[in-house]
C-alpha cells in the first residue's frame, strides 16, 4: 500500500516524489533554499496572500506551533489536492486516514508549494494555490483533468514540524520502546505455542525445520525463495505458494543489498539451498511504524515460513557476461574494484568531478543484446537535453555515480555496469529485465561545483 501511496503523491504532487529520478529541464528555474516567512494571512478576511514567488496561500485556522518548516525538517500533514472538483490526492481517504510524513526538500522552482509549507506551523490549516500553467512550465508534469488556465489547490492541515535532530531522537526513543514490546510479545508467543526458536543479536528469531545442503547463503547471491507471510495472530498477508495471492513463482532477491526488509536479509543468510525455516521478525526489522498495507498494521511482528529453492552468485555471473561481451567485441576495458568496467574514448580536460558536484551528461543506454532502452540524444526517446544530477548522492544507479566520477569535462566513455550496480533483480521497465547488465555510452558535458 505504501508503494501506491508514493505513486499517488508523485503524480498529484510532483515535488514530493523523493524517490523519482527526474530529467531536468536545461533551462533551470531559480531555486529557493528557504522561503522567507511573509506576513500571515488573516483568516477573518478570507483573502489570499501572494508570496513574492507568485505562490498564493490563505490560512483559515491558526495553530499554536512556533517552528516554520525549513529544509531537512520533518513534517506531518493531512493534504487534499484538487483541480476544481477533480481530486488528485486525499490523504484521509488514500492513506487510511493517516497524515502524510514528509522530509522537507529544497524547493525546485519559484512558486513550488514547498514554499507554502514553509509559511505554516503545527496546527495551521491552509489552502495553497498554484496555476497549472506554472506547474507544467516548471516540472513538465500534469495529470488528466489538469488544463492550462486551471488553478491547482492544496488543502493543508499541518500536524507537526520537527527538526531533523528532533525527529531522529523521537524515532530512536520510539524504536527502543517498540523493541521491548516486540520482545515481550514474541517470548509470550513462543511459550504459548511451545516453540523453540534461536535468537540473533538483532532480536530476530528463527527455527530451521529442514537443513539444506552446500554453503550458507552469502551477500550478493541471487536467492530464489518460496514463502508465506503472516501476522502473529496467524492471519496470512502474502504468499507465493498459496493460490489465493495469485503469484505462484519463486521470489528472487539479491541477498544483503537492502532489497527486502532487514529481517529477510539477515534470516536468509542463516540458511542453505534446500533449507526450510520460520523467521520471527520484530517490527523494527520489518516495516516498523509504517502503515504498509491494510493487512500489515504499523509495528507488526511478521512471521515467514521460507524455503530456499535456488541460489547463485549474480556478481560472478555478471562478470562472466561482461568479459564474454568484451572479448566478442574485441574491446579492452578497465575494471574497478566494484566490478564496473569502462572504456574512455575521449579523455576530456581538467579535474574529475568531486562528490556533490552537479554534472551534466548526454547518454544512450542499452542492454547486452544491443537494444536501446533510453537516450537523451536519440529523438526517439523524446527528451533531447543534457541530464543533470548531483554526483555521489544516490540519485542515479551506483554504476553511474562511480563511472561518471572517473571522467573529466568533455570526456566520452562507455560504462559496462553489472546488474548489482544497476537495478539488480528489479525490472524498472519492460525493456530492462531483472538482473540486466547495462551498457551506457556517456559524455560528460559540464561540471558545476
Amino acid at each position: 500500500m505504501r508503494k501506491y501511496l508514493i505513486v499517488a503523491l508523485s503524480l498529484a504532487i510532483p515535488f514530493l516524489a523523493v524517490a523519482q529520478k527526474k530529467k531536468k529541464n536545461p533551462t533551470k528555474p531559480e531555486i529557493v533554499e528557504n522561503a522567507p516567512i511573509e506576513k500571515k494571512a488573516d483568516p477573518e478576511t478570507g483573502q489570499f496572500i501572494k508570496l513574492s514567488s507568485g505562490l498564493e496561500y490563505r490560512i483559515y485556522k491558526h495553530g499554536t506551533g512556533t517552528r516554520h518548516p525549513q529544509v531537512s525538517d520533518h513534517i506531518e500533514m493531512n493534504i487534499r489536492v484538487h483541480v476544481k472538483d477533480s481530486v488528485m490526492f486525499d490523504s484521509r481517504k488514500m492513506n487510511n486516514n493517516k497524515c502524510v510524513p514528509f522530509q522537507v526538500q529544497k524547493p525546485n522552482f519559484k512558486g513550488d508549494p514547498i514554499e507554502g509549507f514553509m509559511q505554516l506551523v503545527a496546527g495551521d490549516s491552509a489552502v495553497l494555490r498554484l496555476p497549472v500553467d506554472s506547474l507544467i512550465k516548471n516540472t513538465g508534469q500534469a495529470m488528466p483533468g489538469m488544463n492550462p488556465g486551471d488553478m491547482l489547490e492544496y488543502e493543508i492541515a499541518m500536524v507537526s514540524v520537527m527538526s531533523d535532530e528532533e525527529y531522529r531522537k523521537d524515532m530512536a526513543m520510539k524504536i527502543e520502546v517498540q523493541k521491548a514490546i516486540d520482545e515481550k510479545t514474541l517470548t509470550e508467543y513462543f511459550g504459548k505455542n511451545n516453540i523453540k526458536a534461536m535468537r540473533t543479536a538483532s532480536g530476530l528469531y528463527y527455527s530451521i525445520s529442514k537443513e539444506g545442503k552446500g554453503e550458507t547463503l552469502k551477500k550478493g547471491m541471487m536467492v530464489s525463495v518460496n514463502y508465506t507471510g503472516k501476522l502473529i495472530d496467524g492471519k496470512p498477508f502474502d504468499s507465493n505458494t498459496d493460490p489465493q495471492f495469485q503469484h505462484l513463482e519463486p521470489f528472487t532477491v539479491e541477498l544483503g543489498m537492502g532489497r527486502v526488509i532487514p529481517g529477510w536479509d539477515e534470516g536468509l543468510a542463516l540458511l542453505k539451498v534446500g533449507s526450510k525455516a520460520t523467521l520471527y521478525i520484530p517490527s523494527g526489522l520489518a516495516y516498523g511504524p509504517q502503515d504498509k498495507s491494510p493487512t500489515i498494521p504499523p509495528n507488526s511482528i511478521l512471521i515467514f515460513d521460507v524455503e530456499i529453492v535456488k541460489a547463485e552468485n549474480q556478481k560472478d555471473k555478471d562478470d562472466v557476461l561482461i568479459k564474454d561481451y568484451l572479448a566478442k567485441k574485441k574491446i579492452k576495458a578497465t575494471k574497478t574494484a566494484s566490478g564496473l568496467y569502462y572504456v574512455i574514448t575521449k579523455p576530456g580536460t581538467g579535474d574529475a568531478p568531486a562528490p556533490g558536484a552537479k554534472v551534466s551528461v548526454n547518454y544512450t543506454g542499452k542492454t547486452l543484446d544491443g537494444k536501446k532502452f533510453d537516450s537523451n540524444v536519440d529523438t526517439a526517446f523524446h527528451h533531447v537535453q543534457p541530464f543533470e544530477f548531483p554526483l555521489g548522492q544516490g540519485n542515479v544507479i551506483k554504476g553511474w555515480d562511480e563511472g561518471i566520477g572517473l571522467l573529466k569535462k568533455g570526456a566520452k566513455a562507455t560504462l559496462f555496469i553489472p546488474s548489482g550496480m544497476a537495478y539488480g533483480a528489479q525490472s524498472p521497465t519492460p525493456a530492462i529485465p531483472p538482473n540486466s547488465v547495462l551498457i551506457f555510452d556517456v559524455e560528460l558535458k559540464d561540471i558545476n561545483k
